[in-house]
C-alpha cells in the first residue's frame, strides 16, 4: 500500500463525482484500493495514459448504457487525466450526455446513458410515475444510435434497469412482464428482455452502413452485492477485504445473465465480419464477484446538501482511546484552561457522545481531508474567546496530521497565527470581543467593566486582514451581555442593562445584530475581499446553574440533556435568530459579488450539552471558586463544530467543482 500503487487519488483527479468518492464521503478503510487483479497464467499490465490515448488518437469512444458505463467512463477520465486535462464540451439538459476531448491526441470520450437501450417509456397512474416501464424490446432508443456513426469505439453494458418490475412489448403488443404479478400477464423475467434488447442493439449495429467497422466491445453483468436485504429494504455492503475465489457462488441469476451476454455477443460478432465491424467481451462478471468491499456502500452521500445537519440529538460511543481524535495528552497545543482532566475533572464520559442528525450521518473528521481542502488558503476565526476555543479544537484535529508552526502572536495575544507549511495553510485566530470598534468605560480612574460600542464603525485591528482572508469564521456574542453603551453616528443612542436615567435600554439583541451587519456589510463592500468565504457560527449559551458566573453558578453536569429536556424560546435563542436573519440578509448581498455566506447553526446541540464545559476544573488560581461554563472542554463537544466544519466546506466544493 502507498501512493505510488494508485494511478490517481481521490483529491488529484478533480472529475471524480461526489457520489463515487468514497473517501471524502467518510470511509475509514484504504486497503480496497489496492488489491490488483492476476490472470492464471500471464499478467495484466498496468494502465498506461499515454499507451492508451495513443492507440486512440483521432478516434471517439462511448460507453453506452446505465449508470455503471457512466461510472466505468468516470474511471477512464481520472486515468487519462494524469497525461491531459480534458475539454468539457457538452452535457444535455438531463446530463445523460457527455463529451470530453483531449485536444492534444484529438480524442472524444463520451458517455450515452441508456436505460434500457431499447425505447422506454415510465408507466405513470394518477399523475404519479410508478417506477415501472414500458419496455419496446424490438424498438431502439434513438437518443443514443443516431451517434453510433460517428463513433470508432463503442462499449456497452446495461442490465440493472431490467431487474424491477417493467412491461415487456414487441410490435406494439403487450407479450410479458418482469415482476409485474398482473393476472393474465406472463412474467418473461429480465433474462428475455436483456437478451432481446442487446439483439436489437447489435442488429442495429450491424446492418447500419454508416457504423461499418465499428470496434464494440461489451463488459458482462457486473452484480449487486447488497447483504442482509435489497437495496430498499435495509442491504449493506461493508465489507473491508475481496472474496476468494471459492467463496464466489457461480450459477445464480447474475451467471445467467452474464450467459445471456455471452450468447448474443458470439453472434453478433459472426455477423460483423460481413461488414468489418469487431467485437470483443470483457468478461468481468467472475471478477467483480469477489469484490463486495469495493463499493460505496453508506459512504455515496446521497444525503447531501438537502440533509439538516444541526437537527438531531447525541448518541453515545463505546468508550476508548480510538472513539477520540486526540487527548488531553497527545495535542501539545491545549491552552491549560480547557485541558479538564489535566485539572482534575474525574469523569470521561462527555468526551464520547457524538452529534447524530436526524436524517443522515455527520461525517467524523478527517485532518487530511481537511488540509487538502484548504490547500494554500488562509482561515481566520474571528470573534470572541469562543472564536479562539473554536480554532484551539481545529488546531489539535489537524495537528495529528501536520505539526503547525506558531508564526505569530501579538503582545496582547490577542491575533495569533500557525502555519501548516506541507499544505501552505495558514490558520489564524483575529479576537474581537464585539466587531465593532469598543473603548472600556473608565469612571474616576477605574475600569467598569461596561463598554462604549460605536456600532457603525468596526474594529479594524481585525478588519485590515480581510483582503488576505479565504474563509472567515465568525461568532459573537457574551460580550454583549454585559452593562455597555451605544453609539451610532457619534451619538450616544442607547444602552444594554445600563439603568441610566434618560438612557434607552435597547438590549442585547439590538447591539447584535447592529454589529454584526456593519461587519457583513463591510465585507461585501470590500473589493479585495472578493470570493471570501464567510462561516458564522451561531450563539453557545452559557450554562451556569444556580447563580451568574460571578455569584456562584456552577456546572457540574456529566451527561447531555435530551431534545426534549432543552429549552427553545429564551434570550440565547433570540440571539441565534438574529444571527440566522443576518447570514441571511449578507448571503444575498454577497452573490452579487462571489462572496459565500454559510451558516453554522450550533446554538440547539450545545444547549443540549451543559456536560461539556470545564466548570470548576479550569486551573485559574487567581479565580478560585468560580466556574467556566462557557468554554468547552479539549477534547469534547466542541470538537463536533469542526466536523460540521468539516461537512460544509465539502458540500460548499461539492456545489462549486461537481460536474456530474
Amino acid at each position: 500500500m502507498g501512493s505510488n500503487s494508485l494511478y490517481y487519488t481521490n483529491f488529484s483527479c478533480p472529475t471524480i463525482p461526489y457520489s463515487k468518492n468514497c473517501l471524502l464521503n467518510g470511509r475509514p478503510d484504504e486497503e480496497f484500493m489496492h488489491w490488483r487483479w492476476k490472470p492464471e497464467q500471464c499478467t495484466l499490465p498496468r494502465f498506461n495514459a499515454k499507451t492508451f490515448l495513443t492507440f486512440v488518437k483521432g478516434k471517439t469512444m462511448a460507453f453506452i448504457g446505465d449508470s455503471l458505463a457512466r461510472n466505468q467512463m468516470e474511471s477512464l477520465l481520472c486515468l487519462l487525466s494524469s497525461e491531459e486535462t480534458p475539454a468539457d464540451i457538452y452535457k444535455d439538459v438531463e446530463d445523460k450526455f457527455r463529451t470530453w476531448l483531449f485536444p492534444r491526441y484529438n480524442f472524444t470520450l463520451m458517455v450515452l446513458r441508456t436505460e434500457f437501450l431499447v425505447f422506454a417509456t415510465e408507466r405513470v397512474i394518477n399523475g404519479t410515475s410508478t417506477g415501472k416501464f414500458d419496455l419496446h424490446l424490438d424498438r431502439l432508443n434513438g437518443s443514443w444510435t443516431k451517434h453510433l456513426p460517428n463513433i470508432d469505439y463503442a462499449i456497452f453494458s446495461d442490465v440493472h434497469w431490467f431487474l424491477r418490475s417493467n412491461y415487456l412489448y414487441e410490435n406494439g403488443n403487450l407479450i410479458g412482464c418482469i415482476y409485474c404479478g398482473d393476472v393474465g400477464v406472463q412474467d418473461l423475467g429480465p433474462g428475455y428482455s436483456i437478451r432481446r434488447a442487446f439483439q436489437a442493439a447489435f442488429n442495429h449495429i450491424n446492418e447500419c452502413v454508416e457504423c461499418s467497422g465499428i470496434f464494440v466491445l461489451l463488459r458482462t453483468l457486473s452484480a449487486r452485492q447488497f447483504e442482509q436485504g435489497a437495496w430498499n429494504t435495509g442491504g449493506i455492503c461493508n465489507r473491508t477485504r475481496p472474496f476468494a475465489r471459492d467463496e464466489v457462488k457461480i450459477g445464480n441469476q447474475d451467471w445467467e445473465i452474464r450467459s445471456i451476454q455471452i450468447e448474443e455477443f458470439e453472434r453478433a460478432r459472426k455477423d460483423g465480419h460481413k461488414n468489418g465491424n469487431m467485437f470483443e467481451l470483457m468478461d468481468v462478471t467472475r471478477a467483480m464477484s469477489m469484490r463486495p468491499d469495493g463499493h460505496p456502500g453508506a459512504y455515496w452521500d446521497d444525503y447531501g446538501s438537502d440533509c439538516d445537519l444541526f437537527n438531531g440529538s447525541w448518541v453515545l460511543e463505546q468508550m476508548g482511546s480510538n472513539s477520540l481524535y486526540y487527548t488531553n495528552l497527545s495535542c501539545p497545543t491545549i491552552p491549560y484552561s480547557k485541558n479538564c482532566l489535566l485539572n482534575g475533572r474525574p469523569d470521561e464520559e462527555f468526551m464520547h457522545w457524538k452529534w447524530k442528525p436526524e436524517q443522515c450521518t455527520l461525517p467524523r473528521f478527517n485532518a487530511n481531508t481537511f488540509l487538502t481542502f484548504v490547500k494554500g488558503k488562509t482561515m481566520a476565526f474571528i470573534g470572541d474567546s469562543l472564536a479562539r476555543n473554536h480554532m484551539e479544537s481545529l488546531l489539535c484535529l489537524l495537528s495529528s496530521e501536520e505539526t503547525p508552526r506558531d508564526m505569530y502572536k501579538d503582545v496582547e495575544d490577542k491575533f495569533r497565527t500557525w502555519l501548516f507549511p506541507r499544505h501552505n495553510f495558514t490558520l489564524m485566530v483575529l479576537l474581537t470581543e464585539f466587531l465593532v470598534f469598543a473603548t472600556e468605560r473608565v469612571v474616576n480612574g477605574s475600569f467598569t467593566g461596561g463598554f462604549d460600542l460605536h456600532l457603525d464603525k468596526l474594529n479594524g485591528n481585525w478588519a485590515q486582514h480581510l483582503p488576505n482572508i479565504d474563509y472567515a469564521v465568525f461568532s459573537d456574542g457574551h460580550w454583549f451581555l454585559r452593562p455597555n453603551y451605544l453609539y451610532e453616528n457619534g451619538k450616544l443612542i442607547g444602552c444594554v442593562y445600563c439603568g441610566g436615567v434618560g438612557v434607552q435600554d435597547l438590549g442585547p439583541g439590538y447591539a447584535i445584530r447592529r454589529a454584526f451587519q456593519a461587519a457583513f456589510k463591510y465585507i461585501n463592500e470590500c473589493v479585495e475581499c472578493s470570493g471570501i468565504v464567510v462561516l458564522l457560527r451561531t450563539f453557545s449559551a452559557g450554562q451556569f446553574e444556580q447563580g451568574a458566573w460571578n455569584e456562584g453558578g456552577f456546572c457540574n453536569r456529566t451527561r447531555p440533556f435530551a431534545r426534549d429536556e432543552v429549552k427553545i424560546g429564551d434570550q440565547d435563542w433570540e440571539f441565534r435568530s438574529i444571527q440566522v436573519e443576518e447570514i441571511e440578509r449578507a448571503r444575498k448581498g454577497g452573490q452579487k459579488i462571489g462572496n459565500m455566506f454559510e451558516l453554522m447553526d450550533v446554538t440547539r446541540a450545545m444547549l443540549m450539552r451543559p456536560d461539556g464545559h470545564p466548570g470548576a476544573y479550569w486551573g485559574n488560581k487567581w479565580m478560585k471558586g468560580y466556574s467556566d461554563c462557557i468554554h468547552w472542554c479539549l477534547p469534547g463537544p466542541i470538537d463536533t463544530w469542526n466536523e460540521f466544519l468539516l461537512e460544509i466546506l465539502r458540500r460548499r466544493i461539492q456545489l462549486n467543482s461537481l460536474i456530474f
